[in-house]
């Protein structure tokens, strides 16, 4: 009900209808810290309490009684504030917001709740407006400052993004006839010494692409972008890959490396086998990377209790996966294990200018173990050595009710041609000197003949002129990119009426939203540069089927 003036309630000592006196009502009004105002329903105030007439500056009712709304509110949301005063005359109680100007000159946001007040002899009739208006001025400062911060970090991460989408075009381009050219190298006859040499270069041209690998990684992490994949695999298969992998490194500083798994790692499984290898890749060659004598051990046993050794496997728990990475390195101090899973730290400076790396690897693979709903955790003392542990959750295929893995033996799964195979017609399409040398090497040995473009354009002649099995597209060239050409060449298949060709995007440029974005263009699969030979052979072999 709205606060009632004196010569309304003079000689009364109940407000009709309430049961509340009008002077506990007035002192009510009286001591209520936001304004509270009664309008008449042409829009003029009637009243207003004593915290409404400090909002406006006034110092007695008479002064402000019979002004009407539309002074006081910004002509901008004078409009939406006369549709809701009309909804309240109506029977509605509504909140909304709203601008006007205080006396001092200044802008001020408001939000006003209001309510009808019906009149007395005819209950359904609504008389006047009653509202309750607070200052949220400094509210809605602070929500705009909270908004632009939103907006500038946006900004930011997009620059960051495009930034890191440009950096990995431009190492990655080099990087590919850099390790191109030192595999061609390793191919030919070389002394002790030469091998030695070439073996430094390969070395140092893979930590350097696995620094930039870590970087992408961590900004796909702070972007929300990873994408955890659902196929079938076996444990046990990615043990013996990471043995292969970390051998020789381990052999070459001098320290065993022993990786076992128990008999439940030979189960299919269902989940993610690329980042699950990831983790594992990060683990180990961090353990080797800290460790100059002993060993590198990985342990592979069922079981999700942390207290259970790791040699106990718990066989009625095949679903739950615990790892150990344990080494003989030089440990790390309980202040250190704290800040190991952090961003770019590593022990302290001195660890970074010994050892290298960005320190990030164990970022990254904190944060994957986590999206898979796992946990891990480190335990090291100083000098002793370190021990990584990771559980994970990796039901078998018979839990995830999927089918069995059916084992292909054509001669696409063993990634060998069979040597009845014709000799598969392949455009390459390529702008750099040395990256066609590389791409023409490794052609040479896949039983294919080869046609070389150097652009877009002239990509798109030669497929005018022949047809081709198999089309490798660089995607940043001069005159045409590789887009607008694999564009142009399903315009004339589908002009002829012919079945589309396999058109593989060979290229640096390998972030997800891009390769996402060349599969809406038409290719078919994305090779990354520095290119591997084994992918190249594995597509062209998925393509004689």
């Amino acid at each position: 009900m709205s606060p009632t003036p004196e010569s309304d309630v003079a000689g009364k000592s109940e407000l009709p209808g309430s049961g509340m006196s009008v002077a506990r009502l007035r002192t009510i009004l009286q001591s209520e810290p936001e304004c509270v105002k009664t309008v008449n329903a042409d829009g003029q105030l009637i009243d207003l309490n004593p915290a409404g007439l400090r909002m406006i500056g006034a110092t007695d009712v008479e002064q402000i009684r019979g002004t009407h709304l539309s002074m006081m509110v910004d002509p901008r949301d004078w409009p939406t504030y006369q549709k809701n005063m009309a909804r309240v005359f109506q029977g509605e109680t509504l909140s909304w917001q709203f601008r006007c100007n205080s006396p001092q000159g200044d802008q001020r946001w408001m939000e006003q709740t209001a309510g009808p007040v019906y009149s007395e002899s005819d209950r359904g009739k609504v008389t006047e407006m009653v509202a309750i208006t607070r200052d949220i001025t400094d509210k809605k400062r602070d929500e705009n400052r909270l908004l632009t911060a939103k907006e500038n970090a946006e900004r930011a991460n997009a620059a960051k993004t495009n930034f890191l989408a440009n950096m990995s075009h431009e190492i990655r381009t080099p990087m590919n006839g850099i390790l191109g050219m030192v595999n061609m190298l390793t191919e030919t006859s070389l002394t002790d010494e030469q091998r030695g040499w070439v073996d430094v270069i390969q070395q140092s041209s893979e930590s350097l692409l696995r620094i930039l690998n870590d970087i992408l990684d961590l900004s796909k992490v702070e972007a929300g972008h990873i994408d955890l994949e659902k196929s079938r695999f076996r444990i046990s298969e990615q043990i013996a890959e990471l043995q292969r992998l970390h051998s020789a490194n381990a052999s070459r500083k001098g320290i065993a490396l022993e990786l076992t798994g128990c008999e439940q790692m030979e189960i299919e499984r269902y989940g993610d086998p690329v980042r699950i290898l990831q983790i594992l890749n990060n683990l180990i060659d961090n353990a080797i990377k800290f460790t100059s004598t002993g060993r590198v051990t990985g342990r592979f046993t069922c079981g999700k209790s942390w207290e259970n050794p790791p040699q106990a496997c718990q066989h009625d728990d095949v679903d739950h996966v615990h790892i150990t990475i344990t080494d003989t390195g030089i440990g790390m101090t309980v202040e250190q294990t704290e800040k190991v899973f952090a961003p770019f730290s590593q022990a302290d400076a001195s660890t970074t200018r010994r050892y290298g790396g960005t320190g990030l690897g164990l970022t990254i693979a904190k944060t994957l173990t986590e999206l898979m709903g796992g946990k891990i955790k480190v335990e090291s003392e100083v000098g002793l050595g370190t021990t990584f542990e990771i559980m994970l959750k990796l039901p078998t295929t018979e839990q995830a009710n999927l089918p069995d893995i059916t084992t292909d033996q054509s001669s696409s799964s063993t990634g060998k041609t069979a040597p009845e195979s014709p000799p598969l017609r392949v455009m390459a399409v390529e702008d750099g000197d040395v990256n066609r040398l590389v791409l023409s090497h490794i052609l040479k040995k896949l039983n294919v003949t080869v046609s070389m473009a150097f652009d877009g354009k002239q990509a798109i002649e030669l497929f005018k002129e022949e047809r081709f099995d198999l089309i490798l597209m660089d995607i940043h060239m001069p005159v045409m990119d590789g887009i607008a050409s694999a564009e142009e060449i399903r315009k004339i298949e589908a002009q002829l009426g012919i079945d589309e060709t396999p058109i593989v995007a060979v290229t640096a440029s390998v972030t997800d939203s891009e390769v996402d974005r060349y599969k809406q263009f038409g290719f078919s699969h994305c090779i990354a540069k520095p290119m591997e030979p084994w992918r190249l052979r594995e597509v062209i072999d998925e393509i004689r089927g």
